[in-house]
């Protein structure tokens, strides 16, 4: 069977031998035992595999050959493999551009269930963290703020019994097992399903199936593989189950619509809060190319701050897996300071006019001149103020250093934040000033959602445009530490 994989970007061609399914109803944990194969010899899976765990003179399950070499495809390594369980590694300076675990290790038990979800066209869904097999008619997304001890009011919600064809244990969408303990001491596996319905999709909220388990989970094992079996992981995601072959584009629409519909009902009707995970910004992060500067000295603090933009200033740094909520916090300690920075400016003119040899303090037009020049300064509508402020408390030469790093295309009129100035080191407008106008302009399209097509859309959180805004949260936090160390001094 020849398939083509497309999945973050990276188009594969894969070759698979078709392997006969063995007849009788036992299951891939009951047929790898009845092979006697507690592991694989390096020189028959590919890369990644170590020699060690894999005795000489075994021979591998045709499946788990099959999953091997799928996963390779897609970046993955094989560490060890036994009786129980396969782990693989994915570096992470790999082709992915998924934040993934070092170690991740799957059930032998659900080995069959990961090839099915392998064997067919993988996507990334391109607003969320998820995977979209259109083949399958199968959409399944990373949900946040859902942790093992925090997750159980979701799990003793009331829902209809199953009416499709998931009832059938065989039928069951694929999820990795997870077990809670009940109050009288055992353990049980939780999901919630919800049949469609008028020709709506299955939704289940579940822990993550085998594949979404290796892209997304978070629980790594440090240091070497320990003996026996590795700890159960969690990770809760939303699967849902259209019909086979329906078009992708539809599925990422559809999927993130019903997404949304669940997860507001769950919050204004059972007062739960559920997340979908941002998909990560990809490796042109401008964190790759471009860090702050950063020392390897702790020295006593000397920088001066009020409680506002020390809060304001830390609250950005831990946004950072939201970018446009990272860019509004930096912003708005930048815009802490322009009181100070108007007043400054206002000064400046007036001592300007002051020093003028023609002024005359018993001329009323010198005076004028005056009153003109603070009234101007002061009255400076919001997009003036941004600018005010950046020219009285950022030097222009950090401006010059920060663009002149190698940032691609991102600032030009084909960089992936739409509706926003560019930058042109060759306009005769000031770099200060464009700074200033798309900082500005950023920030409208964060704050404002007006349906008006007067106004640029706005700039939604997890979208591809946010996603790609890392470049403007630095320019955006060069210039608030700009603005700090102006106003301290």
């Amino acid at each position: 069977m020849i398939s083509n994989n497309s999945l973050f970007g990276t188009t594969f061609r894969i070759e698979v031998a078709v392997v006969a399914e063995p007849e009788g109803e036992s299951s891939a944990t009951d047929s790898a035992e009845q092979n006697g194969i507690p592991g694989i010899q390096s020189e028959s899976t590919g890369p990644g595999l170590p020699d060690e765990g894999n005795p000489r003179g075994r021979q591998a399950d045709p499946e788990e050959k099959k999953a091997v070499n799928l996963l390779a495809d897609l970046g993955f390594d094989l560490l060890s493999s036994d009786r129980t369980h396969l782990t693989f590694r994915r570096p992470r300076a790999g082709r992915s551009r998924l934040v993934s675990s070092p170690r991740r290790s799957i059930p032998r038990a659900y080995l069959r269930t990961l090839l099915g979800q392998l064997g067919d066209r993988i996507e990334e869904h391109p607003r969320v963290a998820g995977l979209i097999i259109s083949s399958q008619g199968y959409v399944e997304l990373v949900c946040s703020r859902l942790e093992p001890d925090t997750t159980g009011p979701v799990f003793e919600l009331e829902s209809d019994g199953l009416d499709c064809v998931h009832a059938e244990p065989a039928n069951a969408m694929p999820s990795l097992p997870y077990s809670w303990r009940e109050d009288d001491g055992r353990e049980s596996v939780k999901r919630i399903h919800l049949s469609g319905r008028n020709g709506g999709p299955c939704v289940e909220l579940s822990n993550a199936s085998p594949l979404a388990m290796l892209l997304y989970g978070r629980t790594s094992e440090g240091g070497r593989v320990r003996l026996g079996a590795p700890a159960p992981q969690f990770l809760a995601t939303l699967k849902l189950a259209f019909e086979p072959g329906a078009d992708s584009d539809r599925l990422f629409e559809r999927s993130e619509a019903i997404a949304r519909s669940l997860i507001y009902e769950l919050n204004v009707r059972n007062h739960l809060i559920v997340e979908l995970d941002a998909r990560p910004a990809g490796t042109d992060s401008a964190t790759v190319r471009w860090a702050p500067e950063v020392s390897g000295r702790i020295r006593y603090p000397r920088t001066s701050l009020v409680e506002e933009v020390a809060i304001l200033f830390g609250y950005a740094a831990q946004a950072s897996s939201d970018p446009p909520q990272a860019f509004l916090s930096y912003y708005q300690a930048l815009e802490y300071f322009i009181p100070n920075a108007l007043q400054q400016s206002a000064m400046k003119e007036i001592r300007r006019e002051l020093r003028d040899p023609g002024f005359d303090d018993s001329s009323d037009a010198s005076l004028l001149r005056i009153i003109e020049a603070a009234a101007q300064t002061v009255a400076a509508n919001e997009p003036h103020q941004v600018r005010i402020v950046i020219n009285e408390f950022v030097r222009a030469s950090r401006l010059e250093e920060f663009f002149d790093r190698e940032w691609g295309n991102h600032f030009t009129h084909r960089g992936p934040v739409r509706h926003v100035p560019y930058i042109s080191r060759n306009a005769e407008q000031s770099l200060s000033d464009q700074v200033a106008d798309r900082v500005y302009q950023i920030r409208n399209r964060i704050v404002h959602a007006k349906r008006d097509r007067r106004f640029a859309p706005a700039l939604l959180p997890r979208s591809t445009e946010s996603n790609a805004l890392t470049p403007d949260v630095l320019l955006v936090r060069l210039l608030a530490t700009e603005a700090i160390a102006a106003a301290g001094s």
